[in-house]
């Protein structure tokens, strides 16, 4: 299980920021001229508390193209399947928990039927630097002929 070449770059710059600066990158923190280029294949989730939810604040295009449309807005618990239990909620949980980068490969469930799996990057953002208030999810799809 290998990160893509844009997960590898933005974790990268995600652990350049965190050894240069100390503690956790804000979403401010990130330079739109180096990761704006990436963001179609980005999800950003704001994490929201009293009860815990998780928010979609920003669907890359390539991320809607390749899922069942855009989720902007929405939250993880008005979804089904994406509530408490499920497993996205329960990796963006471990992320604001852990305050640490998390990697996984999960069976791809999108609308299209040449992809296989993904793999999704996980990356808390905190705007004190220290509790995480967002997640910055890095996506790739894997086609069955990869």
């Amino acid at each position: 299980m290998d990160l893509s070449r844009i997960q590898n770059l933005l974790l990268d710059y995600w652990k350049d920021w965190h050894a240069n600066h100390g503690g956790l990158p804000a979403r401010r923190d990130l330079d739109v001229r180096t990761v704006g280029k990436y963001l179609p294949h980005v999800v950003i989730f704001d994490i929201l508390d009293d009860p815990l939810d998780f928010h979609y604040r920003l669907v890359g295009t390539e991320v809607r193209a390749h899922t069942h449309g855009d989720y902007t807005g929405m939250k993880l618990s008005e979804m089904e399947g994406k509530g408490p239990g499920s497993k996205i909620w329960e990796f963006l949980d471990t992320v604001r928990t852990s305050k640490e980068p998390l990697f996984r490969e999960v069976p791809y469930v999108g609308p299209q039927k040449a992809f296989l799996r993904s793999t999704l990057l996980f990356l808390p953002l905190a705007n004190d630097h220290q509790t995480p208030d967002k997640i910055l999810l890095v996506s790739n799809f894997i086609s069955k002929t990869a």
